[in-house]
């Protein structure tokens, strides 16, 4: 996989504006494309263990099926995009596949009304944190559309 651009992505039909905004800058630069879907079952920690094992699997295929369609919107873009499922701590997944791929862009969506769970305040942090960290750009969408850029030897640029 030689993805230079990183779109994480939770899947579903309101993640599609913004899966076609990644798409479109994926295009506009000609570059490859690599979706993240990240499952985490922090909130089952007092479960029994083989349901836990059971609902990480379904989560897994769920997100798996979710970016075969982004991917396939890709395709017909004209781009070419890769998926990846991962489980775990949002921070430390996106950390571990920045190293592991030779990414240069990560585009966040910014949640849309009230179906998100990341705040722009948590979107801040780990943007700086890992722009210092791995020299990456950070471009966040939101409605498919650039709302800010960052990158370390720059400030928030808003977009709007």
């Amino acid at each position: 996989m030689t993805a230079k651009i990183l779109c994480l992505t939770r899947g579903g039909e309101s993640s599609y504006p913004n899966q076609d905004g990644a798409i479109a800058i994926a295009k506009d630069l000609d570059e490859e494309l690599l979706f993240l879907y990240i499952s985490s079952v922090q909130f089952l920690d007092y479960s029994a263990a083989p349901k836990v094992v059971d609902i990480e699997s379904e989560l897994d295929e769920m997100g798996e099926f979710l970016l075969v369609m982004a991917q396939e919107r890709a395709r017909k873009a004209g781009v070419v995009a890769d998926i990846l499922v991962r489980r775990g701590n949002f921070l430390e997944v996106l950390k571990d596949v920045v190293q592991e791929y030779p990414i240069e862009t990560v585009i966040l969506g910014s949640s849309t009304g009230d179906t998100g769970v990341i705040t722009e305040e948590f979107t801040s942090e780990i943007t700086e944190e890992i722009s210092r960290e791995y020299d990456v750009e950070f471009i966040i969408l939101k409605d498919g559309n650039i709302q800010k850029t960052f990158k370390i030897d720059s400030d928030w640029e808003d977009c709007q």
